[in-house]
């Protein structure tokens, strides 16, 4: 298959079906998933109906694959299909993918992410493996490239980047948005005489990047040293030490640590760009580890996101030294 053509496949077709339990597969197969284009995630949950969730609406399969948003008469998902399904997954050796596993999902090629449901085990560090796996929740990874367009803006300077906190409730494309921030810093662009600078990429959760035995499914370009599944403030630290860069970005601060490790980056002369939840800037100050870093005026741009016009929807961006607003959507 050359790449025109490998390029009109579904990644539904080629990169999920050859992981889901047969009979599944020919379920979603007798429902052309090729015409389901918007499709976001694949939604497996022992004896329940088969679900797929795309822009925000839930469609139910029947055994006839038909499509219905009515879970009436839906083909239900059995926990063997489950178990069948995180086996292929796994190439047959769910051992070999025990650390991913403990950290409740596993990535495919092509940067798509399966999340994993079920009973945890622990002991007394924490927890040490998932079983009796009763929901799997297959994410099919989507780059948008140049879909940062009205963001990046506010984020260059004339000598690099601005120190940058991206504020963005839940499902309103914040990882989509860095991921292209990423790339676009990490490349440079001739048309707009920006120089391509060094990022260092903490991608804890393994959605940036969304590595694949060591290589980036994602673009994040070709300046970009990414580890992957590492803790944000253990990860900053290593980069400062190990890879000499010039901007690190990483994804939801807010956990004990990230700010003495952000200190530690802006202290070294190294520029920072990451992300926070929340519907505004005035939210973030609940929250202690946030806080702190605002009053010290450790970000010099807070750009917020939103889904007014879709998500993504640039909302406002403000300076963080003065607290000027930059840009206002006007609803």
């Amino acid at each position: 298959m050359d790449t025109k053509d490998e390029a009109m496949v579904n990644p539904m077709e080629r990169d999920i079906l050859p992981y889901i339990s047969l009979r599944i597969k020919s379920i979603l197969q007798k429902a052309n998933i090729s015409r389901l284009k918007e499709i976001e995630e694949l939604r497996l949950r022992a004896d329940k109906p088969l679900m797929m969730i795309g822009n925000g609406r839930e469609v139910f399969i029947d055994a006839g694959g038909a499509v219905s948003a009515n879970c009436r008469n839906s083909f239900i998902v059995m926990q063997s299909d489950i178990a069948k399904t995180l086996e292929l997954i796994s190439e047959n050796s769910i051992y070999a993918y025990q650390e991913e596993i403990k950290n409740g999902f596993i990535t495919l090629k092509g940067g798509h992410r399966v999340g994993i449901a079920g009973r945890v085990v622990t002991d007394g560090t924490g927890i040490k493996n998932i079983k009796d796996i009763s929901g799997l929740n297959i994410r099919l990874s989507k780059q948008i490239k140049g879909c940062s367009k009205e963001v990046i803006k506010y984020i260059l300077n004339n000598t690099g980047v601005y120190n940058t906190l991206i504020v963005s409730p839940p499902q309103c494309g914040k990882t989509t948005i860095l991921r292209d921030i990423t790339r676009f810093i990490s490349d440079g662009n001739e048309e707009l005489k920006i120089r391509g600078l060094k990022v260092g990429l903490v991608d804890e959760r393994s959605e940036i990047a969304a590595c694949y035995r060591g290589i980036a499914q994602n673009d994040v370009g070709i300046r970009t040293d990414t580890l992957d599944g590492c803790p944000k403030a253990a990860g900053m630290t290593l980069l400062l030490r190990s890879m000499s860069p010039q901007v690190i970005v990483t994804d939801e601060i807010g956990n004990r640590g990230d700010k003495e490790a952000i200190r530690q980056v802006i202290n070294a002369g190294v520029k920072i760009i990451t992300t926070a939840h929340g519907f505004n800037i005035s939210e973030l100050k609940t929250r202690e580890e946030v806080l702190s870093l605002m009053e010290e005026k450790v970000f010099e741009r807070y750009i917020v996101l939103g889904n007014s016009l879709g998500p993504g929807t640039l909302e406002e961006a403000v300076d963080g030294i003065t607290m000027q607003v930059l840009y206002k959507r006007i609803r």
